[in-house]
């Protein structure tokens, strides 16, 4: 999500630039990325290097779900009930 929203307000800025969607995407991408920090911190129960990962604009959620173990994402999954 955090990815696609970079990539949306890039494309807006390098095409149109309609002000209106950058109004719109900049709060969007910012939810994103914050939403994409917090949830590596909460999943990877402290692990720093995953998290760390997370904080990196744009491609840090991708870097932190590779930097995870599928089976520690699992195991929190069905702990959560998710």
């Amino acid at each position: 999500m955090e990815l696609a929203t970079l990539v949306l307000m890039l494309a807006n800025i390098v095409t149109v630039h309609l002000p209106e969607v950058s109004r719109v995407l900049g709060p969007v991408h910012g939810l994103a990325y914050t939403a994409t920090v917090i949830t590596a911190i909460l999943v990877m129960d402290g692990r720093r290097r995953v998290w760390m990962l997370a904080l990196i604009p744009g491609i840090g959620g991708l870097l932190a779900s590779r930097a995870a173990s599928p089976e520690r994402l699992e195991r929190w999954l069905l702990d959560n009930e998710l």
